[in-house]
């Protein structure tokens, strides 16, 4: 059976607690403001229930059958942490969460913006009801609103400036590795090996970012101190 061709663009979805939407800490709406500056056509669309999100992967597959636009990458912007993810104000569980998504992302790259939901357990259940993945990458630990804005901005605009129509493996790690030495946030990244039938777990961490300077030209420095008149 031949496979419907793939848009090398991004579906965001995104769930908010209640105190989160008083104050407009939209930042998957925000990242598909920044995509479309970049000349992409991200698709957006915020749920608040656990029925809203099934509708939603609904959604994803239907715009593929139909042909409106079988988008490649998948973005979730909600909360989670290492034994659950929120929807809303209610909890869904990693067993439950990857049951709700089975059979929707085939042959898609899925990223996500919430606390903590980058570990090998929540990988392995989201990978075991979805076959023909190609990727998984969420934050290791809490992640700030103002962080995962930028990181996620710089993420994409990034990738999608060196090659357009593809994303590869290797430029997913290596950008999460850049970012986690700009941003204090340790990542995960779960990679699928086709040729050796395996998903592989890589664990990022943040790093200081060196502000050495070259000691050999420091005197040479000019430094301009500005004053008010």
């Amino acid at each position: 059976m031949t496979q419907l061709k793939t848009t090398p663009d991004v579906f965001i979805i995104e769930s908010l607690r209640d105190e989160d939407e008083e104050r407009s800490r939209y930042e998957g709406y925000r990242l598909a403001e920044i995509l479309r500056l970049s000349g992409k056509k991200p698709k957006y669309f915020y749920f608040k229930s656990k029925e809203e999100l099934s509708v939603l992967f609904k959604l994803f597959k239907l715009f593929k059958l139909f042909k409106l636009s079988n988008y490649r990458y998948l973005h979730i912007s909600c909360h989670g942490t290492a034994y659950y993810i929120e929807v809303g104000e209610s909890r869904i569980s990693y067993n439950d969460f990857s049951k709700l998504s089975s059979g929707y992302l085939e042959r898609k790259r899925v990223f996500f913006s919430a606390c903590e939901l980058g570990n090998e357990l929540f990988s392995t259940c989201l990978a075991g009801r979805n076959k023909g993945m190609h990727s998984i990458v969420a934050p290791a630990e809490e992640i700030n609103f103002d962080h995962a804005a930028a990181i996620w901005s710089a993420f994409y605009v990034s990738v999608f400036a060196r090659k357009e129509n593809s994303m590869k493996s290797q430029d997913i790690l290596a950008r999460i590795q850049s970012l986690c030495t700009l941003f204090p946030v340790d990542f995960h990244v779960s990679l699928y090996r086709s040729q050796k039938d395996y998903w592989e777990h890589i664990k990022v961490n943040k790093k200081k970012l060196s502000l050495q300077r070259d000691k050999k030209n420091q005197k040479n420095q000019l430094w301009i101190l500005i004053l008010p008149i």
